[in-house]
């Protein structure tokens, strides 16, 4: 039967340029979410699509590695709560234009209290004055692995959004990977890292545009032991701040994470961040080859005492 999927997604539950099927458990089921589908469908295959990413998360089981691909177009959802080590899966997009948006106007669009989740070629948009966080981390339980690739978290501008935020004071967040993405019209912190976290987490080849003044793009602060904020690595990020005037912040490191978070921060570059580049104390030896604008030479080293 013919996909009435338009981007490559067929009936094997595969991209039909890619081999993501030999990445899949044999265990793990596909489930299929069209703005064509109907939540009384079985969601198995495209011709019995469901209308809802919820209805599709309600059909996995945790812990198995089912994959919901996703047909282009706008949803309008509910709290999304994922099960542990489920895929999601846009439809094809162009370069950072994914064709596949997740959109509501509550708190917390998606909330993620499990492991191994992730999420690839999804624009998560923020609809109304009432959304605080596209993505809510470890709210009630620790959190170990959490994937995005090819996103786009898109604060529209609203009131304080925040793109990714685990700001638990007893939930860690460990193992955060998050490539190939990009965050615009923010009016929180992009990414914010609270008392626990950001151990062995990966943050490499994304655009931070911080869209207001006083913005700040990766904020980690307060990590209260070692354990809990050692072996990050934040490299070849292109932050770009709102004017030459502002005080926008690109990456800031702060409380005790200072002496206690040991990562790395290399070869990052920083336009129009007026405030702070970089701002740690005790972790300059953290610093590689990170770059920021300067308008007379067109680019200066970060410097590791900052």
């Amino acid at each position: 039967m013919p996909s009435r999927f338009p981007h490559g997604i067929t009936a094997a539950a595969v991209y039909t340029n890619s081999s993501a099927a030999a990445l899949v458990s044999p265990f793990a089921q596909t489930f299929y979410v069209s703005t064509a589908g109907n939540d009384t469908n079985v969601g198995t295959s495209p011709s019995t699509a469901f209308l809802t990413i919820a209805a599709a998360i309600a059909a996995t089981t945790a812990g198995r590695g089912d994959t919901i691909f996703i047909a282009p177009g706008t949803y309008t959802e509910a709290v999304l709560n994922p099960k542990s080590f489920t895929i999601f899966r846009g439809a094809i997009p162009t370069y950072r234009r994914p064709t596949v948006k997740i959109t509501s106007n509550i708190a917390n669009m998606v909330t993620v209290d499990v492991d191994g989740v992730q999420f690839h070629d999804i624009e998560f948009l923020a609809a109304g004055a009432t959304t605080d966080n596209l993505i809510n981390v470890g709210t009630v339980a620790a959190v170990d692995g959490l994937v995005f690739t090819r996103c786009v978290f898109n604060g529209a501008d609203q009131t304080s959004v925040v793109g990714i935020l685990a700001t638990s004071a007893s939930k860690a967040l460990t193992r955060l990977t998050v490539t190939d993405c990009l965050f615009r019209d923010l009016t929180g912190t992009h990414i914010s890292i609270g008392v626990l976290g950001f151990a062995y987490s990966y943050i490499a080849y994304n655009q931070f545009a911080i869209d207001i003044d006083s913005g700040t793009a990766i904020n980690l602060a307060d990590t209260s032991a070692f354990a809990t904020g050692k072996g990050y690595v934040i490299e070849h990020n292109d932050f770009t701040g709102f004017d030459s005037t502002g005080d926008e912040v690109g990456i800031t490191i702060a409380g005790t994470e200072n002496t206690t978070g040991a990562g790395i921060i290399r070869n990052n570059y920083f336009a129009f961040i007026a405030a702070s580049a970089i701002t740690i104390d005790k972790l300059s030896k953290s610093e590689v080859n990170n770059y920021v604008g300067d308008a007379a030479t067109g680019g200066t080293l970060v410097d590791p005492g900052t």
